[in-house]
């Protein structure tokens, strides 16, 4: 018997269990969702390759901060990259959607 007591003691004292995160992300909690910090590395990674210039395709410049803004708020700018029609280079990951989710939903700060 004390032998099967100190054998759990030892389990339990050596298992702590990590209570999960419930973001999907969990250094979302962390990020600084403006455009400076976070979005604008995102545009210039995925999207400037085709959406800057003179010639931008769609006719969509994402080229600043005033233009990334303004197509986000017509929707359609995450709404292409949520559903996987933007890039061109396949579906940014789901952190990624949630990092811009969380800069849409903090009012687009620069």
């Amino acid at each position: 018997m004390k032998r099967f007591l100190a054998l759990s003691l030892l389990t339990l004292s050596g298992c702590k269990q990590e209570k999960p995160s419930s973001s999907p992300c969990p250094e979302l909690d962390t990020l600084r969702a403006t455009y400076a910090a976070y979005v604008e590395r995102v545009m210039r990674l995925h999207c400037l390759s085709c959406h800057q210039g003179q010639n931008p395709a769609a006719g969509v410049a994402l080229d600043s901060y005033t233009a990334v803004r303004q197509a986000a708020e017509r929707r359609r700018w995450y709404e292409v990259m949520a559903n996987g029609t933007m890039p061109p280079s396949g579906k940014l990951d789901d952190c990624t959607l949630a990092a811009l989710r969380k800069w849409i939903e903090a009012g687009y700060p620069p």
